[in-house]
């Protein structure tokens, strides 16, 4: 648009449910800690990475900025009893889930849902501030698998802080045998910074380093 670029398309891969319904039991502890039940329902679906879905509304929580040091804690603990009670494995690639998890609600004006994805950094857990394009594309393969998405419809998600993406499914497609879709996501970014890295003729680590801590 006049030599700037608004916005970015891109085709993800075949997404497709990998398991629907499942109920996981919580550390009772630190779920009573959280305000949240000790049973849990959940979907898991693939869309780039393996994502256990949550109903927000089912633990009360509401996917609101203010209440992130709690989302990213129940989504971790969810997620942990997802990985041991409710493990999946890409049918065609060595890839076991789940490993990342989406809070879903509903979207306001004019988004038709909203999600908080709590992504694993090692050590705690930290909300995408994106509404998360594998997520996407993950969610869509649930709604279409549900009867709630068809095929060429937009569906605009909303993150925890407003921003969006739509997604569409662009066709169904199969994954060893299962149904999938062909799933395609546009979105916005922002440059907030230029940088220059440089590198001293006396640095004695040129190349970078890494120390296997949280990396």
């Amino acid at each position: 648009d006049d030599g700037k670029c608004r916005s970015v398309t891109f085709d993800g891969p075949a997404s497709f449910v990998g398991a629907r319904d499942a109920v996981v039991r919580l550390d009772e502890d630190r779920a009573r800690a959280l305000g949240i039940p000790d049973n849990v329902r959940l979907d898991v679906a693939y869309g780039g990475m393996w994502y256990a879905i949550v109903d927000a509304a089912d633990l009360g929580l509401d996917l609101t900025p203010d209440e992130g040091a709690r989302i990213r804690a129940a989504g971790e603990l969810i997620k942990e009893a997802a990985q041991q009670q409710c493990p999946v494995e890409h049918p065609l690639v060595d890839y076991p889930g789940p490993d990342i998890l989406a809070f879903r609600g509903p979207g306001g004006d004019g988004a038709d849902a909203r999600n908080a994805v709590v992504m694993s950094n090692g050590y705690s857990g930290m909300l995408d501030r994106s509404p998360c394009g594998s997520g996407t594309c993950a969610i869509m393969a649930l709604l279409r698998e549900r009867g709630e998405l068809a095929v060429g419809q937009p569906f605009v998600h909303e993150s925890i802080v407003g921003s969006r993406f739509t997604g569409v499914a662009t066709a169904d497609a199969e994954v060893a045998g299962r149904p999938a879709i062909k799933p395609r996501i546009t979105g916005s970014a922002w440059i907030t910074r230029y940088s220059e890295v440089v590198v001293d003729a006396t640095d004695p680590f040129p190349r970078g380093l890494r120390v296997a801590d949280i990396w």
